[in-house]
């Protein structure tokens, strides 16, 4: 049913957006999490980052430099523990720098694909309800390490 609502909820509020095209961002480093996570549910994430975004000596000051990208890619949590089948995309592209924090959703474009490099649509919420929460103005310093 949490599901459900969140489909309808995204769909609702959720406007297309065309921006740059990711590429092969299969080829970035990546990190697995599985279980529980707000937006998410209890799912398995693999989780791309640009060089950008993965780059441990960029400053942080008010989060991650402009031009980092993390791709989330949200699928079922089979029994066994590996991934099922592929819920969705989400995609957080820093596209400008902030000089404030929570100004301007952090400078994120935040958007969702049903799949890999497919249309995309943004939408409000993945900032409001969760990201603004964040340690590093949207996103985590995880994806970092």
């Amino acid at each position: 049913m949490t599901r459900l609502v969140l489909l309808i909820a995204l769909v609702a509020c959720a406007e297309p957006v065309s921006p740059e095209p990711l590429g092969d961002y299969t080829q970035w480093k990546r990190i697995d999490v599985t279980g529980p996570a707000p937006g998410h549910s209890n799912s398995y994430r693999m989780i791309y980052v640009n060089d950008v975004a993965a780059d441990p000596d960029a400053s942080l000051t008010l989060g991650y430099p402009q031009g980092a990208i993390i791709v989330k890619e949200i699928h079922e949590l089979a029994t066994d523990g590996q991934p099922g089948g592929l819920r969705y995309v989400a995609i957080m592209r820093r596209l400008r720098a902030v000089t404030r924090a929570l100004d301007d959703q952090g400078g994120w474009l935040f958007s969702s694909s049903d799949l890999p490099n497919g249309p995309e649509t943004h939408a409000d919420f993945c900032w409001d309800r969760c990201h603004v929460a964040a340690p590093y103005n949207g996103a985590w310093y995880d994806y970092r390490k």
